[in-house]
C-alpha cells in the first residue's frame, strides 16, 4: 500500500511539473551536467559524512519503511498467545512459536522468559535493545537530511559552473538566452531532489521510527506483565488502551535514548 502512494504521489507531481512548465521544450530539462554534479557530489558528501555501513542500512531501513506496516493486532494477538503458554509452562510449545516469529524484538523477549530472566532484566534488555534500533533509525534521518543539505547546495554550484562556461564563451544575447535556461535548470534540480526526494524520505523513515517505537514499548509492557504473572485479559485490556491512547507504558523509561539524547548524539 505505501509504494501505492509513493507512486500516485510521483504521478501527481509529474503532473504538476508539466502543467507548470507548458510550453517549456523539453530538451530545456535536460541538463546531464547538472545530474552528474548533483548526485556525484551529494554521493561524494554521504561517503565522507557517513560509513559505508551505515549507507547500507539506511537503503535497507527505506525498503522496510515501502515493504511492511506494524500490524497491532497481530502484535497483541502473538503477546496474549505468549501469555497463554507461559502461564501453562510449556515451554517447548513457546520455543516453537518464537522460532516461527518474524518480529526479532518480540522474540527476544519470548526466549527472555523461556530462560528465567527475572523482570528487571529483562526489562534492561529490551529497553536496550529498543534503544540501539531507535539510534539507529536516527543515524538514517540524519543521512538523508545531510543529503536534503547538499543537494540545494550542489545545485546552486552546478549553475555557477553552466555560467562560466556560457560566459566564456559568449557572442550574442539571443544565443545566451537558452543557453541561460539550461544553467538554471541545476538549481531546479537541486531543489526537486531535496525537497520531493531527500527530505519525503526522511519523513518516511521517521514514521516508521515512531511505529516501531510504539509497537516495541507494548512489546515491553506485554512481556514483563507476563514475567509478572498476570491474567491473560488483563494484559490485553492494558496493551489495547495503552496503544489506542498512544501513551507510553509508566513502567517504561528511556535511559539509554535519554543520555544519547543528552550527548547530543540525536
Amino acid at each position: 500500500m505505501g509504494v501505492v502512494i509513493t507512486l500516485l504521489g510521483i504521478v501527481i507531481v509529474t503532473g504538476m511539473l508539466l502543467t507548470i512548465f507548458k510550453g517549456v521544450p523539453l530538451s530545456t530539462f535536460f541538463n546531464w551536467e547538472a545530474i552528474i554534479i548533483i548526485f556525484g557530489g551529494t554521493s561524494c558528501g554521504l561517503l565522507i559524512s557517513y560509513p559505508l555501513e551505515r549507507i547500507k542500512d539506511t537503503f535497507n531501513a527505506l525498503k522496510k519503511a515501502f515493504n511492511t506496516q506494524s500490524d497491532k493486532d497481530t502484535t497483541i494477538q502473538n503477546i496474549l498467545t505468549i501469555s497463554r503458554l507461559y502461564r501453562k509452562s510449556e515451554i517447548k510449545s513457546l520455543e516453537r512459536l518464537a522460532g516461527c516469529m518474524d518480529n526479532n524484538f518480540l522474540k527476544l523477549g519470548v526466549y527472555l522468559l523461556i530462560n528465567n530472566h527475572k523482570p528487571n532484566d529483562i526489562k534492561a534488555i529490551l529497553e536496550r535493545e529498543m534503544n540501539v534500533r531507535m539510534i539507529s533509525l536516527q543515524s538514517n534521518q540524519n543521512l538523508l537530511k545531510t543529503g536534503a543539505r547538499l543537494a540545494p547546495s550542489l545545485g546552486l554550484a552546478g549553475t555557477v559552473i553552466s555560467l562560466i562556461k556560457m560566459f566564456s564563451n559568449m557572442t550574442t544575447i539571443e544565443a545566451m538566452m537558452p543557453m541561460m535556461a539550461v544553467a538554471l535548470m541545476s538549481t531546479f534540480y537541486g531543489v526537486v531532489f531535496s525537497n520531493l526526494l531527500f527530505m519525503p524520505l526522511s519523513v518516511k523513515i521517521k514514521d516508521m521510527s515512531d511505529a516501531e517505537e510504539t509497537e516495541m514499548l507494548s512489546i515491553i509492557e506485554g512481556i514483563l506483565l507476563i514475567s509478572h504473572g498476570e491474567h491473560t485479559l488483563k494484559i490485553e485490556e492494558r496493551l489495547r488502551n495503552d496503544w489506542i491512547n498512544n501513551e507510553e507504558p509508566v513502567a517504561i523509561k528511556h535511559p539509554y535514548l535519554s543520555t544519547a539524547m543528552a550527548k547530543g548524539r540525536i
